[in-house]
């Protein structure tokens, strides 16, 4: 038996079966082991901390299932109906918050990435919060996730760590930064000359930021590149109340935000997005949101918030690994069916 978990070498436009995928490996079952922990670990914060799971989310969904970029929804004919694999629950979640203040899911994000490289993945697991309350909150939730994921791995997956050269100590005493997304385009200044304010951060910028920082938040990005229902910053308007954790090895391994409760600016913000204008060109329309729309119309909502946690990045960040693909008990990419 091989004792790897490595791609099959398969052409972009081939896919590996089974055949050339060995799924009985030594370092597969420390991987699932290890994922164990880190939902363990999950879990075991949110409950604590008196969120309410949310099962039997949505996986077939309209078009409210996408996170930003409706290119990339896998397309399901759903008994004649144009429908799509859920890529993130928010919106669903979103509309019970305000009832039952804090809860939390656990679903398969599908993305129809053309990439099949060290970062991309088709199918991944996301771990998901709302609750009412603003950002300084919700980035508190999320570092206490992330910080009780990894001392649950570091606790009961010593022998597993020590499988991928990682110590489990370097798990434990996590700190982290916060720094704005002004001030984080001003610290890259000196590597990346041509970055400018309004650009979005790519992966190069985010791991050049967590070699200066370490584990981050970079905080209040520009509205244009967020999702339309991010709550725009009273004091600046140009920038919404948002978050995204960066972990090293991994980048971007949590998109988070307040979300607009306002019925008025979240109908004005969906009519003049770049998903929108994308929505229409393949022939949608405003019902494709009415039911979300219509949530806010005419209610008194609170000020609430919310995080995608993407578990395949973490568990990169605690395995060291620079290829995501080796960080995952079950590869599914471009290139692999199983």
């Amino acid at each position: 038996m091989t004792a790897t978990i490595s791609t099959p070498q398969a052409s972009p436009t081939s896919t590996a079966s089974a055949g050339g995928y060995d799924l009985q490996t030594p370092e597969r079952m420390a991987l699932i082991r290890i994922w164990d922990a880190m939902f363990r670990g999950a879990r075991g914060y949110v409950e604590r901390n008196g969120f309410i799971g949310v099962h039997n989310m949505p996986e077939i969904v309209g078009v409210t299932g996408a996170c930003e970029n409706v290119d990339t929804l896998f397309k399901v004919d759903y008994f004649g109906e144009q429908a799509y694999l859920a890529q993130s629950d928010q919106l669903y979640l979103e509309l019970i918050t305000p009832y039952l203040k804090k809860v939390y899911a656990e679903i398969q994000s599908f993305r129809m990435e053309p990439e099949a490289d060290d970062r991309h993945l088709a199918q991944f697991a996301l771990f998901e919060i709302e609750h009412v309350g603003g950002l300084d909150e919700l980035i508190g939730n999320i570092s206490g996730i992330i910080t009780s994921i990894c001392e649950t791995v570091a606790r009961d997956c010593t022998g597993e760590l020590a499988m991928f050269g990682r110590n489990a100590d370097e798990l434990l005493g996590l700190e982290f930064a916060r720094v704005t997304y002004a001030d984080a385009v001003e610290a890259l200044a000196t590597d990346f000359p041509t970055l400018a304010w309004g650009d979005d951060l790519k992966a190069d910028h985010e791991a050049r930021l967590v070699e200066i920082f370490g584990p981050m938040f970079v905080t209040h990005y520009p509205l244009e590149i967020k999702f339309f229902n991010m709550k725009r910053n009273a004091t600046d308007p140009r920038v919404v109340n948002s978050t995204d954790l960066l972990l090293p090895r991994a980048g971007e391994s949590a998109g988070a935000a307040e979300r607009e409760h306002d019925h008025d600016e979240i109908a004005s913000r969906l009519r003049s997005s770049e998903m929108y204008r994308r929505l229409i060109e393949l022939g949608g329309s405003d019902e494709d949101f009415a039911w979300y729309l219509d949530a806010h119309r005419g209610k008194d909502v609170p000020l609430h918030s919310g995080a995608g946690i993407g578990m395949a990045r973490v568990a990169q960040f605690i395995l060291d690994a620079p290829d995501i693909r080796t960080a995952v008990p079950f590869l599914i990419n471009r290139e692999t069916l199983l």
